[in-house]
Order: C-alpha cells, then sequence, then structure tokens
C-alpha cells in the first residue's frame, strides 16, 4: 500500500487531482453551502401547499442520492414534528400512506422509477404529495394533478445535489408548522456548512485539511461508519453511501446503542482465539455535542473493544448549535473526504458505471 504521506502530497497538487479528477467532481461537493441557501429559496416560494390538519404521518419517498433526504429529514424532524418521518426506498408505500399522510416525493432526475411508483400509489389513496425534482416525469405528473414541486436546478449528479434535494421537505414543513425552531436552524446550517467546506477545499493544504487527512487514511482500509442513533446515524449512512459512490469501495455503517448488539462481536478478537479479520478496517465515529451520555461512554468502551482489530479508530465531531447545523457539518466532510479517497486511490470519483449498467439493463419504466 503506498504511505498516506505520499497520497497527502497528491492531494495537495493541483494537477494531480485535475487529472484524477477530469470531470471536476469536487466542484459540485464544494458547492453544497450555496445548494442549501438556494434550496431555501425555491422551497419558500412555493404555493399551494397542502394544509397540515389531521396529519397523522410525513413519508419521504427517494432512492439513492434523493433518498437520503428522507434520513435527513427523519433525523432532524424527529424530535420537533408532532407526527412519525418514515423515510421509503421502494416502489411500494406501506398500507398507513392515506389522505392524512404528508408525503414528499423526491426524485432530482424525475424519473426514478420506484420513486414514480411509490408516488401513483401514494397519489391514489389520497395523500397530500409535494414533489421536489428538476423535471422529467414527477414534474410533469404532480403538475397534471395538482400537486406543489419544488423545482430544482439540474446538471449534477443526485448524491451531489443534497442541498437541492434535502432542504426543500424541512422547508415545506416549517411552513406548515411541523417543525418549531427550524428557521434559525437553516440560517446557521448554511454558515456551518460554509465553514466546514472552507476547510476541506482543495486549496487548503492536507496539514491543515480533515478531509484530506481522513481521505489518506482510509486507502487501503474498508471503511466503517458508526454514530449514535438520530443525525450521526444519517450522516453515516450518507458516508458509507458517498464511499461507495466516490471512492469506489465497499463501506459498511451502524449505530449505537444497536451495534453494540451485533457489529461489535464481529470486530472484537479476545486474545488471538479469533481469528483474523478478512480485510483491514478504518472506524470513522461521526461524533456531536448533543449525543447522550450513555452513548458517549458506550463509544468509548467500544473503542477499547475493537482498537486492537481494526488499523484505527477516528472521531470526527461536529459544530453547530442546532441538530441540522451538525449533521450538515458531518455531511460536509465526509463528502469532501470521500472524495478524495477516491482520488487517492486513482478512482474518478464522478462515474457509477455499475448504477448506469443496471438502469440500461432494466429498460425504460413505464409510467
Amino acid at each position: 500500500m503506498t504511505p498516506a504521506t505520499t497520497r497527502l502530497d497528491d492531494l495537495d497538487d493541483p494537477e494531480k487531482l485535475a487529472a484524477a479528477d477530469p470531470s471536476d467532481f469536487l466542484k459540485a461537493v464544494e458547492g453544497l453551502p450555496a445548494q442549501l441557501g438556494e434550496a431555501v429559496g425555491l422551497a419558500a416560494a412555493v404555493d399551494g401547499l397542502p394544509p397540515a390538519a389531521g396529519l397523522k404521518a410525513i413519508a419521504v419517498l427517494g432512492m439513492g442520492g434523493s433518498g437520503i433526504s428522507g434520513e435527513l429529514c427523519r433525523s432532524v424532524l424527529a424530535p420537533l414534528a408532532p407526527v412519525p418521518v418514515v423515510t421509503i426506498r421502494d416502489y411500494d408505500v406501506p398500507a398507513w400512506v392515506g389522505p392524512d399522510t404528508l408525503v414528499f416525493a423526491v426524485s432530482y432526475s424525475g424519473n426514478t422509477e420506484e420513486t414514480l411508483s411509490a408516488f401513483h400509489q401514494a397519489a391514489e389513496r389520497g395523500a397530500r404529495i409535494v414533489a421536489v425534482t428538476t423535471g422529467g416525469a414527477l414534474a410533469q405528473e404532480a403538475d397534471a394533478r395538482g400537486y406543489p414541486a419544488v423545482v430544482v436546478p439540474g446538471g449534477l449528479m443526485p448524491r451531489a445535489a443534497l442541498g437541492y434535494v434535502g432542504i426543500p421537505p424541512l422547508v415545506v414543513c416549517s411552513r406548515l408548522g411541523l417543525a418549531p425552531g427550524l428557521d434559525a436552524a437553516l440560517d446557521e446550517a448554511v454558515e456551518v456548512a460554509a465553514r466546514r467546506a472552507g476547510e476541506c477545499h482543495r486549496s487548503v493544504p492536507a496539514a491543515s485539511n480533515p478531509a484530506k487527512q481522513l481521505g489518506a487514511r482510509l486507502v487501503g482500509c474498508l471503511p466503517l461508519v458508526w454514530g449514535s442513533e438520530g443525525i450521526a446515524g444519517a450522516a453515516a449512512y450518507r458516508m458509507k453511501c458517498q464511499f461507495n459512490e466516490n471512492a469506489k469501495v465497499l463501506a459498511g455503517w451502524a449505530t449505537f446503542p444497536e451495534l453494540n448488539h451485533n457489529e461489535v462481536v464481529g470486530l472484537y478478537r479476545s486474545g488471538g482465539d479469533s481469528p483474523p479479520n478478512p480485510a483491514p478496517f478504518g472506524v470513522v465515529v461521526l461524533r456531536h455535542e448533543g449525543e447522550n451520555p450513555r452513548i458517549a461512554r458506550r463509544i468509548d468502551v467500544t473503542r477499547s473493544l475493537v482498537s486492537d482489530s481494526v488499523e484505527f479508530v477516528e472521531d470526527v465531531w461536529a459544530r453547530g448549535s442546532s441538530p441540522l447545523a451538525r449533521l450538515l457539518d458531518l455531511i460536509t466532510t465526509g463528502d469532501h473526504a470521500t472524495t478524495y479517497l477516491g482520488i487517492a486511490r486513482g478512482a474518478d470519483p464522478a462515474p457509477i458505471v455499475a448504477i448506469d449498467t443496471l438502469k440500461a439493463a432494466l429498460g425504460t419504466y413505464a409510467v
């Protein structure tokens, strides 16, 4: 394995960065803070929102880079909203989806077949629907059925459009009175994400760039991302997916306290009685000041249990006073680090050939 110091030097070389990232995917990663602010304005301007009276649930439909919006909403709204928030990543919606359900149909392309199928079912059941998309079939059908739509700018890969797809549902919920205090959190989140993006920018040397350091450290490792249930868990899932797509590596994720009831056993090696792990693991633990004290203690104990059987355990701490700011701070670090890992591995972070091939094999979805 090439030493991390060499990888760090490469990440500071503009010519090598450009050669490894020919489509400049980093530019899209660096643009998240600007997206956040723009998305707030777009969602605030949409007319014809459904009423909030009598709601019993909020459902977010979406897959992949669009589907992460559901995890963002669920983790941020859970402590605020008077009703449960559920992410649905499937062709079908559960039986409880109906007239008393607020449904966000989120598809950046507007043509995601699973989301369109779930959207059709929700519409047939009389759900209160808001679409979030750049256009495509979803925008056309939302318009034809009289549903409001937050139409966001196109031209990005869905995973690089988190601000555009993730923020509108939160803004709409705030406008409907389902998320008290969220307006102030949105302002802080944009500021915190911008500050973190500045620290992780390609122009910042690796010696003081936390994302470059983490990306280089993970070369040769299988990443495991851990976080406490809630915002850190949502950020861990996002980071896992970004490792898959940006760095082109397998990765795992799990949440405390659940991982203490299963995953920790797979990593623990006692006195040489267990065979070694099949691959070197690098464990990234996403932290924030709002985590339960018992979770903090669990993290300390778990670290001591697995430290001898993994390459390293590294904590990544969030900034911000609000859960949303902390979540977006962790996501900003993770998006940069996973992209730098891809570049350090010699993998172009932009293409997703396996997904494109799969879609081509499935053919056109009849809407």
